[in-house]
């Protein structure tokens, strides 16, 4: 397949992301929707491919912000075709490379994340195995954000299978039940982890310290005696003795971790650029609570800063048209194009029903106008985003009706929601903080394109309190 060559139409080939010994993954443009993605090509004769299919079907059900979504399948006589989500970045491999063993603060910061993500994977119903983690299938992206990627070695995991069909692992990271004397289950992914830690802690790929003297290498890269108590923990050989389940890893890390989780750094974050790049998404448990206006005022806001800034409707309320029609009469609409407008250097998507529809080439930041959380669809939108802001309401008669809602919702991103409320009075917020943590005060200013000096300085404030919670750099 050559650059420039059109996939079911569409699909416009631009780059070539690699080559395995079973699959090709390209880097492709969406003629019609103007954005880029990655699509592997699964040739119909391998003899992996009932395999391969199983990544397919494990992924298209997987909803998390570390772990790639798949948009697009289609065939032809000799291949599947499977478009998914391209993270543009750098494997830890690279980094690894370029900047030397990974620093203790940051490998505990990625450790708490990829365990999040495994205690998603594994308390599906069944169990999803990913079993070949190592630092070429972690990325960190152009936001800072890590992301696991390859599927092609997970497995649902059967209580009844004794062991597994074939070894699947890589050597140097694979648990010993991995080689075909034993069953893969969550213990495997934890095994795994460890290697990978050991990896990117001491620089050394794990095949050249051997398995008793892991221990010795950590310590003399310098890592502390309760991380390295912790990473040894994931590798004991035999799996009734590892640290049974990512919740337990969890558990241990944050002993690690003490006094406070909030300080860690995300350094090749800051490294990434002078100021926040990535998703905001804004929702509210109830209607009518100003996710709209809030969306205004940030989009304006990060423009006067120089940001490049797309707002996306994710909601029927059709908001978005009526303020294109108003901008439209006052003369400050600039372009209208197919499914979007530009005003007050700001990019409106009115009525959309997927982020993933939009081009972000160019864009430094999007901001999801999710309006009231009342779909799974939207539920997603929002745990993909960078900064997860809930707006609570304004008055003390619907307080009991958004903390009931609140308690009702389950999502593995939830510990990292920040809970805003324009309501600046002292009591109010104390009911709130009894349930809620990460409560933040903003105010609204009275027009969002034109800013006071003082509404300027308390929107500015505002943002850099969400990037605080968010551990994402403001500036």
């Amino acid at each position: 397949m050559n650059i420039g060559e059109l996939l079911d139409k569409k699909y416009k080939i631009v780059g070539n992301l690699g080559q395995g010994g079973t699959a090709q993954v390209l880097l492709a443009e969406n003629t019609v929707l103007n954005n880029i993605w990655a699509i592997k090509v699964l040739p119909k004769s391998s003899q992996w491919i009932s395999y391969q299919m199983e990544e397919v079907e494990i992924l298209k059900k997987l909803s998390h912000p570390m772990l790639p979504r798949i948009a697009d399948l289609f065939e032809d006589k000799d291949n599947f075709f499977i478009v998914m989500d391209y993270f543009s970045g750098s494997n830890l491999v690279d980094i690894l490379q370029k900047e030397g063993k990974i620093p203790e603060k940051v490998l505990i910061k990625w450790t708490s994340e990829l365990l999040e993500a495994f205690e998603y994977l594994h308390g599906r119903n069944p169990p999803v195995i990913y079993r070949d983690l190592k630092p070429s299938n972690l990325i960190v992206d152009d936001t800072g954000r890590l992301r696991l990627i390859d599927f092609g070695t997970a497995r649902l995991h059967s209580e009844e299978k004794c062991e597994d069909t074939i070894y699947i692992g890589t050597q140097g990271y694979a648990a010993p039940e991995q080689y075909g004397n034993g069953r893969s289950d969550q213990r495997t992914d934890l095994f795994n982890l460890g290697m990978t830690l050991a990896h990117l802690a001491s620089g050394i790929h794990p095949l050249k310290m051997g398995a008793g003297r892991i221990g010795t290498f950590l310590k003399s890269a310098g890592i502390s005696k309760e991380f390295i108590k912790f990473i040894l923990g994931l590798i004991e050989p035999d799996p009734s003795n590892r640290v049974q389940d990512a919740q337990a890893a969890l558990k241990a890390l944050n002993n690690v971790a003490k006094p406070k989780r909030l300080i860690f750094s995300r350094s090749y974050k800051k490294q990434a650029g002078p100021i926040f790049r990535g998703v905001i998404g804004i929702t509210s448990y109830l209607p009518g609570n100003g996710a709209t206006s809030l969306c205004l005022t940030l989009g304006r806001f990060l423009t006067r800063a120089g940001k490049k800034t797309a707002l996306i409707e994710l909601n029927n309320s059709g908001d978005f048209n009526r303020i294109g029609e108003i901008l439209d009469n006052l003369g400050e609409l600039k372009i209208r194009r197919g499914n979007s407008f530009e005003a007050g250097d700001m990019t409106f998507y009115p009525d959309m029903s997927d982020s993933g529809e939009i081009s972000r080439r160019g864009v430094d930041i999007i901001i999801l106008d999710l309006g009231q959380l009342n779909s799974e669809q939207k539920l997603r939108e929002l745990n993909r985003a960078d900064i997860k802001l809930i707006i609570c309401p304004r008055v003390p008669w619907k307080y009991s009706l958004f903390i009931e809602y609140d308690e009702g919702i389950r999502s593995q991103t939830k510990n990292e929601w920040i809970y805003i409320t324009s309501n600046s009075n002292s009591f109010d917020k104390q009911i709130f903080n009894k349930k809620i943590h990460h409560m933040v005060t903003y105010s609204l200013p009275r027009n969002p394109y034109y800013f006071t000096e003082e509404e300027q300085k308390n929107t500015e404030r505002f943002f850099k309190e969400i990037c605080l919670f968010a551990e994402v750099k403001h500036c």
